[in-house]
C-alpha cells in the first residue's frame, strides 16, 4: 500500500471555478489598458483630447501614405479646391513646413487656426482627397520624347536581325 502524501492536493477545476470573477474582471480591466494608454498618451501630447474627426482625418491620411500618396501631395490638391490658389498658398505658409507634411501636426495648426469652425475645414479637405482621383492626377504622364527612344529601338532591333552572323569571306 502507498502512503498517503501529509497534505491532500487541491483540485486546479475547484480553485479557477471559484475565481471565476476574479479572473474575468482582470481579463476586461488588461482590455481597456491599451485604449486608456493611448488616450492618455495623445492628451498628453496634444495638451487636450482629440475630437473623434480629428483621430479619423489623420487615419484616412495615413492609409493614403501607405497606398503612395504623399500627404503634401493631397494638400496641394485640395487646399485649392477649398480655399481657392492664391488664399491656399497663404495657408500654406502660414502652416509650416512640418505641419504640411504630418497630418497629425496639419490637423492641430488648422485647429489652433480656426478654432471651432475646423472640423469643416478638415471634413471637406477629407471629403475632397477621393483615392482614385488623386492616383490618376498623381501618375506622371509619358514623356514625349519615349516614342522616339521606341522607333529607335525597333530600328536596331531590325538591324541586328537582317545582319548574318558570320561575314563572308572574299577569296
Amino acid at each position: 500500500m502507498k502512503a498517503r502524501p501529509p497534505f491532500p492536493k487541491m483540485r486546479r477545476k475547484y480553485v479557477v471555478d471559484e475565481l471565476y470573477w476574479l479572473v474575468k474582471r482582470f481579463r476586461s480591466f488588461l482590455r481597456q489598458v491599451p485604449p486608456t494608454l493611448r488616450t492618455v498618451a495623445l492628451t498628453v501630447k496634444w495638451g487636450r483630447i482629440p475630437n473623434p474627426w480629428e483621430l479619423s482625418f489623420i487615419g484616412r491620411m495615413r492609409e493614403l501614405e501607405k497606398k503612395g500618396l504623399a500627404f503634401h501631395e493631397v494638400l496641394s490638391s485640395t487646399l485649392p479646391q477649398l480655399f481657392g490658389e492664391d488664399t491656399s498658398e497663404i495657408l500654406s505658409s502660414w502652416m509650416g513646413r512640418k505641419a504640411r507634411c504630418n497630418p497629425e501636426q496639419f490637423t492641430r495648426t488648422i485647429s489652433k487656426m480656426f478654432g471651432a469652425s475646423a472640423r469643416s475645414v478638415i471634413v471637406s479637405i477629407d471629403r475632397f482627397s477621393d483615392e482614385v482621383s488623386l492616383l490618376e492626377k498623381n501618375t506622371p504622364p509619358e514623356p514625349p520624347y519615349r516614342s522616339i527612344l521606341d522607333a529607335i529601338r525597333k530600328a536596331e532591333e531590325g538591324m541586328t536581325v537582317a545582319q548574318p552572323s558570320k561575314p563572308q569571306e572574299r577569296p
